[in-house]
């Protein structure tokens, strides 16, 4: 059954092996013993430890992903971006994943360079040291001298890689179709479109050429800035598998917090760094989405260097103004808005219960609407509420969760700076900023012609569109396909709910005639269909039992 949906290639099948081998390992495979998969059942059969599982779920699934590899690892990175799919618990659990790995042998390192850049490290650069001074499952970054004395990063993509991430993904997709498709609480989660998102992600992610832009972006964006260091590319000699950078000097965020350094005001460098990611935010619209300790650092002149590039932000008109209206409704303890504006920008189960929805916001706009600033903790906020739309199964906009993903980090990265660190209040001017953009004239001329533009398509295709629903009325060939989900399972019930009745009437009638052959004075057909139909309501009864549902 199952098995026709997965890819039978002996690679395939030899990772499906591995992949459900750590699944069972960490007890976390109970949902595949509802497939037919042949190639699987002496793995499902096993147990896992009990020591394993007295671990939490959210812990037995971080562990199983760093098990399962790099692709796997980045998954669950990208997955900690949504707490409105698997809720906060999760969330807050996947961030605890580390992407830090063995180091790539220098040999395929230089293979790669020679490769890439048309000419061996020794001729490209006046020196390059071997040892990586960071590395990740991606690829990893070593420091190099090039002809003239200027100083680089040399950032370079993992043999093999690219090959490993698309067959994993390839099986990702499959495993997401599955669950999909057999596992009805599964769906709420939206397996098929989180993979695809990640697939998207992660392809983005392995292409250095577009890391690369976006590195100039936002050097241009802060070109005439004193207080913020962007590396300059060498875009020259920069390919798809290999970035070469300005080198940054510096001590990072994450140092500072576990050796203070004297005489820094970390307040000032705090509150530094937080308006430089406003400014992106809100103002420039593009924005470094991966704002950790470890990517922020003090560089000459107390200007705060970025590092990391790889993960970026960027905000549509239409999502600025779903933020917009948001951040309106929560100041005006609106809560009625507030729900409504969470419908309109994310997509909604079709059971949504409208009125437990508008009075959880309601709770959240009455408990923090009524907090000072001073004691409001932005991080709590934002959690809270991404609770809420994921309890209601709500599933926002990619660009949405990865904003709140930043806000978070940002402000936990400025408060191991300073304890005393409220980015609230530095939000505050923003918000009237962006209210000022708001009611401007620009955006309402913006607004009325991206409406015009609707309301003409619409005009334009109407017509056509009823008139080609009337001609197939007319016609009599206008078909309406309706999908029932659930039902086989209650059809299955109800055909098997006939036959065992019906097979007890007509025992009980062969008894009663006591029709040959006779046994003891009694009917064996008759006594057989009995006892068989007793068996059978039996079976009946024990599934809707486990089921909990008589469907």
């Amino acid at each position: 059954m199952a098995l026709g949906k997965l890819r039978k290639a002996s690679r395939y099948i030899t990772r499906y092996r591995e992949i459900f081998s750590v699944l069972v390992k960490y007890g976390l495979a109970d949902w595949a013993h509802r497939l037919d998969l042949d190639f699987a059942k002496e793995i499902l059969g096993r147990q896992t430890s009990m020591e394993l599982m007295e671990a939490s779920t959210e812990e037995r699934v971080r562990r199983a992903l760093t098990d399962l590899g790099p692709t796997f690892v980045k998954f669950g990175q990208i997955l900690s971006v949504r707490p409105d799919l698997v809720g906060v618990p999760m969330s807050d659990e996947l961030k605890k994943l580390q992407s830090n790995v063995r180091p790539e042998p220098s040999e395929s390192v230089e293979q790669t360079l020679g490769k890439e850049l048309g000419a061996p490290p020794e001729e490209v650069f006046q020196d390059f040291e071997k040892e990586p001074v960071a590395s990740a499952s991606i690829g990893q970054v070593h420091r190099a001298v090039l002809p003239g004395g200027e100083k680089v990063a040399v950032k370079v993509q993992r043999k093999g890689i690219r090959e490993m991430v698309e067959t994993d993904v390839e099986i990702l997709a499959d495993l997401a179709g599955l669950l999909e498709d057999y596992v009805d609480e599964a769906r709420y989660y939206r397996p098929r479109e989180t993979v695809e998102s990640f697939a998207r992600t992660i392809t983005r992610e392995m292409d250095y050429n577009r890391e690369a832009r976006n590195i100039m972006s936002l050097y241009e964006d802060f070109e005439d800035e004193s207080s913020v260091k962007i590396p300059y590319v060498r875009e020259d000699l920069t390919t798809s598998r290999v970035l070469i950078m300005e080198w940054m000097e510096g001590v990072s965020f994450g140092q500072i917090a576990k050796e203070p350094v004297a005489g820094l005001d970390t307040q000032k460098l705090a509150q530094k760094g937080a308006e430089i990611f406003l400014k992106m935010i809100f103002i420039n619209g593009f924005y470094h989405a991966d704002p950790h300790p470890g990517n922020l650092m003090m560089c000459e002149g107390e200007t705060v260097g970025l590092l990391d590039f790889g993960m970026m932000g960027r905000l549509s008109p239409r999502m600025r103004e779903h933020i917009e209206d948001m951040a309106s409704a929560a100041i005006e303890k609106d809560s009625d808005k507030l729900a409504r504006i969470i419908t309109r920008a994310g997509a909604t189960p079709p059971d949504l219960d409208y009125s437990a929805l508008g009075s959880d916001v309601a709770d959240f706009i009455a408990y923090y609407g009524g907090m000072p600033i001073s004691k409001l903790r932005l991080f709590e906020a934002l959690n809270e509420m991404v609770s809420v739309i994921h309890r209601h199964h709500i599933v926002l906009p990619v660009e949405i969760m990865l904003l709140i993903k930043t806000l978070v980090t940002l402000e936990g990265s400025a408060r191991c700076l300073s304890a005393e660190f409220s980015l609230i209040s530095l939000v505050a001017p923003y918000q009237t900023k962006m209210n000022v953009m708001k009611y401007s004239v620009g955006r309402r001329m913006v607004r009325l012609g991206r409406f015009y533009d609707e309301l003409e398509s619409f005009m334009e295709t109407a017509p056509a569109s009823l008139s080609d629903i009337l001609e197939r009325f007319r016609a009599g060939s206008l078909e309406i396909h309706m999908e029932h989900r659930g039902l086989e399972h209650s059809a299955n019930r109800l055909v098997f709910g006939i036959i065992t009745a019906a097979l007890f009437v007509g025992s009980s009638m062969l008894l009663s005639s006591n029709a040959p052959p006779v046994i003891y004075g009694y009917s064996a057909l008759g006594l057989a269909g009995v006892i068989l139909s007793i068996i059978m309501g039996l079976r009946i009864m024990w599934a809707i039992t486990i089921s909990g549902r008589l469907e």
